[in-house]
Formats: C-alpha cells, structure tokens, sequence
C-alpha cells in the first residue's frame, strides 16, 4: 500500500516553536535552569542567568548551557534577536551541545528562513538533546511550512511516540489526512 497524505488545515496556523534548555550547572546558574523550565517568571529568570553569567565561575559547558536557557526565557519574551544571540553564543562556547542549534533553528523558522532552520535542527539532533521530542517537533514545523509533509507526518507521529503527552504534536497530526491506495500491479 501506498501512502498519500493531504494537508487539511492552512499552515498559518501552526504554533510558536517549542523550546527546550541544557540542564547544568550549580547555585544560580541552575536556578537560571529551573526557571528556563518552569516557564514562569521569564523577566526574573533573565535577571538570575545574566546574574550567573557575571558572577560564578562557571565551566564552559554550564556556561553555553546558561547563555541558551536565557536564550529561552528572552524568546519567551518575545525578544527572538536577543535571543538568536545568545543561542550563538552557546554554540561558540559548546559546539557539542545540540539544544541550542536546535533552539536557533526555531528562531530562524520564526524568519521564515526554513533551509536554515532545517540545518540547524538536523545538527542538534545530531548531537543529542536534552528534550529530542522538541527538535523533532521544531524539525516537523520547519517541514510542513516548506511543503514537504510526508517528512513532517512522520516527525509528528515520532515526536509522540519519544513524548506521548506532547500535545502540539497531536494537534498537527491532525491538519493530515492518510490515504492509503494500492500499490500498481
């Protein structure tokens, strides 16, 4: 059998880009972490990671990691240059760490500039994140924008099954339509 599937829903409608953080670091670089993760208080977590940045001694992983869960909490703030900054400045820092390509790809579809995205989002699941369900979600996004659907369908459908509860991705899944049709001959 022969899958075709058909895009029901414009694809305007699809959500601002998930984000996700580097779990490291200690004192206020990890509540810079915690609170990157919670998602409350993006203003305050601002605050504590560029107080981490200025006062602890941190490793130059803790701080790519630091400088990209600010990167979070500034997109989270509607401030996506500040934030493609320091999602850059990570990369600087760490190379190895996938979240922030992953995070500077979501910035990038957020320009409209999908190939980028695309590469970006490839090279942090590459190098392993902390969340994968959201670089597969933010890779689907990026897919479906650009009108290949089959690829995002399937980042979608393995986007639940790394996170099942993943909501986001349940609502896409179902902006497609399967069609199965025999095989010629």
């Amino acid at each position: 059998m022969k899958i075709r599937l058909v895009l029901i829903l414009a694809l305007a409608t699809l959500p601002a880009q998930s984000q996700t953080i580097v779990s490291r670091g200690i004192g206020l670089a990890h509540d810079c972490f915690t609170i990157a993760k919670s998602g409350r208080d993006p203003r305050g977590g601002v605050d504590t990671c560029n107080q981490a940045l200025r006062e602890e001694m941190l490793t130059i992983k803790d701080k790519a990691a630091t400088y990209d869960n600010r990167g979070v909490m500034l997109d989270r703030l509607g401030r996506t240059e500040a934030a493609s900054d320091d999602f850059n400045a990570a990369i600087r820092l760490d190379p190895t760490l996938g979240d922030p390509y992953v995070n500077l790809g979501s910035m990038m579809i957020k320009q409209r500039k999908l190939a980028e995205a695309l590469d970006h989002i490839n090279k942090g699941l590459d190098l392993g994140m902390s969340f994968p369900h959201i670089g597969y979600y933010d890779r689907a996004v990026a897919e479906q924008l650009m009108g290949r659907y089959k690829d995002a369908y399937y980042d979608y459908k393995k986007v639940l099954e790394l996170e099942p509860a993943f909501v986001q991705a349940g609502e896409r899944l179902k902006d497609f339509t399967v069609i199965r049709t025999p095989k010629p001959g």
